[in-house]
């Protein structure tokens, strides 16, 4: 594609040649004379511009000579649109592969694709153009919406993890409720979603949940979250829409965190936070609590052994 081309899918404004050619995108340090590269920090505009690509995507901001740019308010964004042009299309085309296992009962919207070796229980519900990828199980009365991903490895459906003791031995509580994912979800390789006790477990609409990440049976995950790998939600979690957590964040039971909430990696939720909460520690708090409760331990720390 022309330059000029790419600027007007990003709604981007061209320095120098909009008619040269560009063929991929690469790393600054890899690209060639065909590569267009994206400068997401400053500190990398000069390596971006002494390098071989074609050309570059920079800030508005940034001061780009010598060498053709595409200058947007937001690079990463723009990255995101140029870089679904020169995606690889995959090899999966909609339809069932023949390995994979889908009863009679299950119904699958028009253009899904479900790759091979996945296993589908009974009465699942796929929405229109989602792609489940191999290997993936998904268990009786799934409800999956439209336009999702399903990452190779990923469980979804399975037993929550209930039980009761008496006399000193763990009786299993059965889990009779369902999974509901709703519309523009993806869930990456090897998470397991945990069918709820009774009722549903729910992964809200335009959601995204990483690799390795545990959703317990009856947590609610709203509307547009973002959840980085390693991730453990114990049963009956909330989290209300635009929540982003970082990775290995371990929550308790029966919290909820507010909306457009962030949760700083490896902190360990024990109780409910208010919305536009940032977290982090163990226990979470406050982000600005534990910070100055850190530089306490590292003076006390210091005054204890003050060293030679």
């Amino acid at each position: 594609m022309k330059l000029k081309e790419l600027a007007k899918l990003v709604s981007g404004k061209v320095v120098g040649n909009g008619d040269v050619i560009i063929r991929g995108a690469a790393p600054i340090d890899e690209a060639n004379r065909r590569d267009i590269v994206f400068v997401l920090n400053e500190k990398f505009l000069s390596s971006a511009i002494e390098s071989k690509a074609a050309a570059l995507v920079a800030s508005t901001n940034d001061k780009v000579r010598s060498k053709s740019a595409i200058l947007v308010g937001n690079p990463r964004l723009a990255m995101a649109q140029i870089l679904a042009q020169f995606a690889p299309r995959g090899f999966f085309f909609p339809g069932i592969h023949k390995t994979a296992i889908v009863p009679k009962s299950c119904k699958i919207g028009k253009g899904v694709t479900i790759g091979p070796y996945t296993v589908l229980e009974e009465k699942v519900i796929i929405g229109a153009g989602s792609i489940i990828y191999p290997q993936v199980y998904i268990g009786r009365e799934t409800r999956i919406g439209k336009n999702c991903i399903i990452h190779s490895g990923a469980r979804v459906g399975t037993d929550g993890f209930g039980y009761v003791q008496q006399a000193g031995k763990h009786i299993k509580i059965p889990q009779i409720g369902i999974v509901l994912i709703e519309d523009n979800v993806e869930i990456y390789a090897n998470v397991c979603v945990a069918r709820a006790t009774l009722g549903a477990t729910i992964i809200g609409q335009g959601t995204k949940i990483d690799n390795l990440s545990h959703v317990a049976h009856n947590c609610k995950i709203g509307k547009d979250c973002a959840v980085v790998s390693l991730v453990g939600f114990a049963g009956s979690v909330t989290l209300k829409d635009r929540v982003y957590v970082a990775g290995q964040v371990g929550f308790k039971g029966h919290t909820t965190i507010g909306e457009d909430s962030i949760v700083m990696a490896r902190a360990g939720v024990s109780k409910d936070f208010p919305a536009r909460s940032i977290l982090s520690g163990f226990p979470a708090q406050d982000h600005r609590k534990e910070m100055a409760l850190q530089a306490s331990l590292r003076r006390l720390a210091k005054k204890a052994n003050p060293g030679p």
